[in-house]
């Protein structure tokens, strides 16, 4: 015989041995503790389930002060941008389409980023797909941007007033003229001494990842003397202009009209004649007695301008 089956058979004998009523009192004391312990358990279950709702609780109060403290620290500083830039326009006259403005808000197909004093910044809006981007940096004092009508931006202009050389632009000009087309991403730096000048004419047409720069950035001069040799003389395109890809225009550039500046080039010095491509790091004419067209279709042979308004899907 097994022991299990030694306990069983003892069991009996027991239950057979004692009366009915005592084995059932025997039973519902060991029913009564059996139930005692699932109910402790079932106590501390809940106790810890408790207390994993009390920190859930907890951390969505949390979380909700976090939030609403955000909120009001976003909108305080939303607040202080809009009173900071309110001031920044007020310092200064931004005018677009006629109308002076005195928010972002009031020309958001406009990129400003305004500061400084008495600066006048005069806009026709852009046509095209890009966005017009004007920078006028602190400091900036007395500047000038005149943007002509019926300009088309496929990607970004960028006009900046900034600091460079421990100098602030003070009292130069950016002008660009009417019609021109700027197909990529083109960058003019104003220059930083009085009455510079930056001036861009009409119907040109302008490529990717072009930098036009009136200012001199660094000074160098005569080791000799010590007589100043890096003077800020400014930029001038005439009308016309094809500038091709990845040109640098710098300081002391003057490009006469219907005049092509190949993918590349580096300009820093006047280039008079017309009808020429202009090519090369530094740029020298290359050819002579050409002009250029948009299209490369026969258009050119009815005399049509080479930026034919009904052509607006070109591309350079």
């Amino acid at each position: 015989m097994t022991l299990d089956h030694a306990r069983q058979a003892m069991r009996t004998a027991i239950k057979m041995a004692l009366p009915y009523g005592m084995v059932r009192a025997v039973q519902m004391s060991r029913e009564r503790r059996q139930l005692l312990a699932v109910l402790d358990q079932a106590s501390g279950t809940l106790t810890r389930l408790a207390g994993q709702v009390d920190a859930l609780e907890a951390e969505r109060r949390r979380r909700d002060e976090l939030a609403r403290a955000a909120s009001e620290a976003d909108a305080a500083a939303l607040a202080a941008r809009l009173e900071t830039e309110r001031e920044a326009f007020g310092r200064n006259e931004i005018v677009v389409n006629g109308k002076r403005i005195h928010s972002r808000a009031e020309a958001p197909l406009i990129d400003f980023q305004i500061d400084g004093h008495d600066n006048a910044i005069l806009i026709h809006p852009p046509t095209g797909p890009g966005t017009l981007h004007v920078a006028t940096r602190p400091g900036t004092v007395g500047c000038r941007l005149e943007f002509g009508a019926a300009n088309r931006i496929a990607s970004n202009v960028f006009v900046t007033f900034f600091e460079s050389g421990g100098k602030c632009a003070r009292e130069s000009i950016v002008s660009i003229g009417d019609g021109n087309w700027f197909n990529g991403n083109v960058h003019v730096l104003a220059g930083i001494s009085p009455s510079t000048v930056v001036r861009i004419g009409s119907e040109n047409l302008f490529a990717d990842n072009i930098q036009i720069v009136g200012a001199v950035e660094h000074l160098t001069y005569n080791v000799a003397s010590m007589a100043r040799e890096s003077i800020e003389h400014g930029v001038r395109i005439e009308d016309r202009v094809w500038v091709c890809k990845d040109v640098l225009i710098y300081n002391k550039s003057e490009i006469a009209s219907d005049n092509v500046v190949a993918a590349r080039a580096v300009t820093n010095k006047r280039f008079d004649e017309s009808n020429t491509i202009i090519a090369g790091s530094p740029a020298k004419v290359t050819k002579r007695g050409i002009r250029w067209h948009l299209n490369t279709t026969d258009d050119y042979l009815s005399g049509v301008g080479p930026l034919e308004a009904s052509r607006p899907s070109a591309t350079t």
